[in-house]
């Protein structure tokens, strides 16, 4: 079976899960408020969904990861990939699945500055 012909699967879990839920909570709730939202919050949540659709309808479309520069917490991952979003946020993720499903786990949204920091790059 080609990819094309299997089903596409995206899970959010974990701290991307909380990310997401706490931007669109924040967003929400200013929005009840009568008050527009700051523009980099609605910007950065746009940008997550518009990753996730990418990702629904092609799992491997984000930047390999090296295994040589995974942090040890990320060892047991199968693949590691990321996308950039705006505000210079990345979104973490793998793919796994099986003969009829491919399914994309992201598992990390996180600063640009976290993201460094996580995987040891430094400024020059």
């Amino acid at each position: 079976m080609e990819l094309k012909d299997k089903e596409k699967v995206v899970k959010i879990i974990g701290v991307a899960d909380e990310a997401l839920t706490k931007l669109e909570e924040n967003i929400r709730s200013i929005e009840a408020q009568g008050k527009t939202p700051p523009k980099v919050d609605t910007q950065l949540l746009t940008s997550i969904h518009r990753t996730l659709d990418l990702i629904k309808t092609n799992p491997f479309i984000g930047d390999p990861v090296p295994n040589k520069v995974w942090p040890r917490e990320f060892q047991s991952l199968p693949n590691l990939f990321r996308m950039e979003l705006s505000q210079f946020w990345r979104l973490l993720y793998y793919v796994t699945g099986d003969e009829l499903r491919i399914i994309s786990v992201i598992f990390d949204i996180r600063s640009h500055e976290n993201y460094n920091k996580t995987f040891g790059y430094r400024k020059k």
